[in-house]
């Protein structure tokens, strides 16, 4: 279980890249009053690549779609951290 990752939630550095935020989510559902990030949504990229989420929790689904926490994959590698105060199974 983990915190729920909404945009504007970071997706960590990894290599020589720095980290960037969420930047799509949900549009029906929020955590906070923010869009909740899924797997599959964008986070800013990098200079020489983009990056979208790459895990989510096999138990719950927003709009089809694995909903997103803390720790989950990032495509290119390093994780997404959350800071909602709902936590995801």
């Amino acid at each position: 279980m983990g915190n729920a990752v909404k945009i504007g939630d970071i997706g960590t550095a990894h290599d020589d890249c720095g980290a960037t935020p969420v930047i799509s989510g949900s549009t029906s559902v929020k955590v906070d009053g923010i869009p909740l990030a899924r797997q599959g949504d964008s986070l800013a990229p990098h200079s020489s690549h983009s990056r979208i989420i790459a895990g989510g929790s096999s138990t719950v689904f927003v709009d089809g779609k694995p909903a997103a926490r803390t720790g989950d994959a990032v495509s290119c590698g390093g994780i997404v951290v959350g800071g909602g105060s709902v936590n995801i199974g």
